[in-house]
C-alpha cells in the first residue's frame, strides 16, 4: 500500500496536460516551467490555468477530503502550483476575469495564531482566488475597510480560542450598522457550525442577508467560495439554505428546557489531599535547559496525528509515513535545535501558598499566609460531576492558606516564528507547516518537562496531579494570564509578554497552573455554561 501522497515517477510519454496534472498531484517541482512552455504551444495561458492547473489542484483537494493525502503533501502540491502559476503569469493579460474572486482574510484582533489562516490563503490562492491577507491581530475596522477598498467577494475570519472568537459577531453587527454586504466565512479551532449559525442571526430573528458560513478546513472554505462566486441561482440557494439552518437553530435554542439549578459542589472537595513538602515558596527560572532532556517529553502522537496532519492515516501506511517522512524530519529539527537553531527554551515557575474559596483559588504571600496576592475564578460544571479546579485545593481555614499550587510559564523563543514567517513568505508552505508543528510540540514538551520537574521537587509520584492551561474548558478566562505573569515576573525573567487579548507572545509559549491533588482530572466546564464556541 502506497503512503498517502507518495511521489510517483513521471511518465514522459504522456500528453503534456497529464504530465502537468501529475506533477501537481505528485508534488514534482522540477521541470514544471518547461512543461508550462510546452502546453502553451497548443493552449492559451488562460486555458492552461483553467483547464490544466486548477483541475489538478481540485483533484488534490478531493484526495485530501477522501483521506488519500495528508495536509503537508497538499501544501507541497500547492508549492508546485505556485511555481507553475508564477511562470504562467508573464503570459497572462492583466484584465478583469482572470481572478475567480477576491477574499479579505485575517486572524481576528487579540489572536496571535495564524497557521490555519495561512493554510486557507495557500489553498484559495492556488485555486484562482485573489487573497488579501491582513495577518493576525487585525481590528475589525481594518478588515471592513479593506473589503470596501478591494470590492471583496467575501471576508474570511480565523480564531483559535473562544475569547477571540467573540470578535466574529462584531463583523456581522458592524456590517449591519454600516449597510455593508460582504459574506463572511469563519473557521478555526474555537469555532463550530452551531456557533456560526448563531452569530449569523441579528437581534435573535434577522438573518445576516449576505450570509455567514462555517468552514471546518481550508478546502471547505474553497468550496464555499466556489458557491459564492458561482452562478447566481446556485449562490442564492446556498445562502437560503444557510438562512434556514440558522433560523431553525435559533428556534430550537429558544424552546423551553428544564432549568437546572445552581451546580452542586463535587464530591472531590470532601477528599482533601495530603500536602507535599515544598522546597521553598519562591519563583525560579530555568535557562540552561538541555534539549536532549526535552525530546522524551514530546507527545509524538499529537505531533504526527494532529500537528503534521496524519490523523486519518492508518496501519501500515501510517508506519511507513512515520519511518520514511516524519521520524527523519523530526530528528533533523532536533539536531538543528541542539546546534542552537530554532529553539531557545526558557521557563519561569514558582510555588505559592493557596486555598480554595468557593470556586476560586486564592494565592497568598510567601511570608504571610493570610495576605492575598492573587485569585483565580474557575468555572464549575453545571452537570456531570459538578467539578471545578477549586475542588482540588483545600478550603480556606482561619482566613489563610492551607495548600500549595505551582504556576509555570514556558517559551521556546521567537526564532521559530521568524523562520516560519520567512518560509511562508517564500512559498515554502509545507516546510513552514512542519516547522510550526515542531515548534508547538517543543513548547508543549517544555511545559511537560517543567511539570515533571515540579513533581520531582514536590516529591510526588509521576502520575499524580495535572497541569491546566488557560483557554481550555476548565479554566477558559485568558485574562488570568495577567495574574500568572505578575506573580512569576515572566516578562522580565524569560522575555514573554501578553497581547491586549491576553495571549502569550511568542506564540510558542504556554502558561499553566499545576495542582497536586491525586484525583485531579481533565474536564470541560466553560463550554457547558455559556452558549459560545467550544473551549479549546
Amino acid at each position: 500500500m502506497r503512503t498517502p501522497g507518495e511521489v510517483e515517477k513521471p511518465d514522459e510519454s504522456a500528453p503534456i496536460e497529464l504530465r502537468i496534472h501529475q506533477a501537481i498531484l505528485h508534488r514534482r517541482k522540477d521541470g514544471i516551467e518547461n512543461n508550462i512552455h510546452e502546453a502553451l504551444r497548443s493552449r492559451t495561458p488562460v486555458e492552461v490555468l483553467n483547464e490544466i492547473l486548477l483541475p489538478a489542484m481540485k483533484e488534490v483537494g478531493d484526495r485530501f477530503g477522501a483521506g488519500e493525502l495528508i495536509l503537508p503533501f497538499v501544501l507541497q502540491s500547492a508549492e508546485v502550483m505556485k511555481k507553475a502559476v508564477a511562470h504562467l503569469e508573464q503570459f497572462l493579460e492583466k484584465k478583469d476575469g482572470v481572478t475567480k474572486g477576491k477574499v479579505v482574510l485575517a486572524t481576528v484582533f487579540g489572536d496571535v495564531h495564524d497557521i490555519g489562516k495561512n493554510l486557507v490563503n495557500t489553498i484559495l490562492s492556488n485555486n484562482g482566488y485573489t487573497v488579501f491577507d491582513l495577518g493576525k491581530q487585525v481590528p475589525m475596522n481594518a478588515i471592513l475597510e479593506k473589503a470596501v477598498e478591494v470590492g471583496a467577494d467575501a471576508i474570511g475570519l480565523s480564531a483559535l480560542l473562544v475569547s477571540t472568537s467573540k470578535q466574529m459577531p462584531i463583523c456581522v453587527q458592524e456590517q449591519d450598522v454600516r449597510g455593508l454586504a460582504f459574506p463572511i466565512i469563519v473557521g478555526g479551532a474555537a469555532i463550530n457550525r452551531e456557533f456560526a449559525r448563531r452569530i449569523a442571526v441579528l437581534d435573535g430573528e434577522r438573518f445576516f442577508e449576505p450570509g455567514l458560513f462555517y468552514a471546518k478546513d481550508a478546502f471547505e472554505g474553497l468550496e464555499i467560495m466556489e458557491r459564492l462566486t458561482g452562478e447566481r441561482a446556485r449562490r442564492e440557494g446556498f445562502v437560503e439554505r444557510a438562512r434556514s439552518e440558522a433560523l431553525a437553530q435559533i428556534a430550537r435554542s429558544a424552546a423551553p428546557t428544564n432549568v437546572v439549578g445552581t451546580a452542586a459542589v463535587s464530591a472531590v472537595r470532601a477528599q482533601p489531599a495530603p500536602i507535599p513538602t515544598v522546597p521553598a515558596y519562591d519563583v525560579r527560572t530555568l535557562d540552561a535547559i538541555d534539549l536532549r532532556a526535552l525530546w522524551p517529553c514530546f507527545d509524538l502522537r499529537s505531533l504526527y496525528r494532529l500537528s503534521w496532519g496524519a490523523a486519518n492515516t492508518k496501519g501500515a501506511a501510517f508506519e511507513r509515513l512515520v519511518a520514511e517522512e516524519f521520524a527523519p524530519r523530526l530528528r533533523r529539527y532536533q539536531e538543528r535545535a541542539e546546534r542552537g537553531e530554532i529553539l531557545a527554551p526558557r521557563a519561569a515557575y514558582g510555588y505559592f501558598r493557596a486555598a480554595a474559596e468557593g470556586d476560586d483559588v486564592v494565592l497568598f504571600d510567601s511570608a504571610d499566609a493570610s495576605k492575598e496576592i492573587g485569585r483565580f475564578a474557575f468555572a464549575r460544571q453545571p452537570g456531570g460531576e459538578h467539578l471545578s479546579l477549586a475542588d482540588y485545593v483545600r478550603e480556606r481555614e482561619n482566613g489563610g492558606a492551607v495548600d500549595v499550587v505551582a504556576l509555570q510559564v514556558v517559551t521556546v523563543g521567537e526564532e521559530a516564528s521568524r523562520l516560519i514567517e520567512t518560509l511562508q513568505s517564500a512559498g515554502d508552505y509545507s516546510e513552514a507547516y512542519f516547522l510550526h508543528g515542531f515548534s508547538v510540540a517543543s513548547a508543549e514538551g517544555l511545559a511537560e518537562f517543567v511539570h515533571r520537574h515540579v513533581r520531582t521537587e514536590l516529591g510526588i509520584e509521576p502520575s499524580r496531579g495535572k497541569r491546566y492551561s488557560w483557554g481550555y474548558g476548565a479554566c477558559p478566562d485568558l485574562a488570568q494570564h495577567e495574574t500568572v505573569f505578575r506573580l512569576l515576573d515572566a516578562t522580565q525573567r524569560i522575555g514573554v509578554s501578553l497581547t491586549s487579548g491576553f495571549q502569550i507572545v511568542p506564540e510558542q509559549s504556554t502558561a499553566a497552573i499545576v495542582l497536586h491533588h491525586p484525583k485531579a482530572s481533565y474536564f470541560n466546564a466553560a463550554a457547558t455554561r455559556e452558549r459560545s464556541a467550544p473551549a479549546t
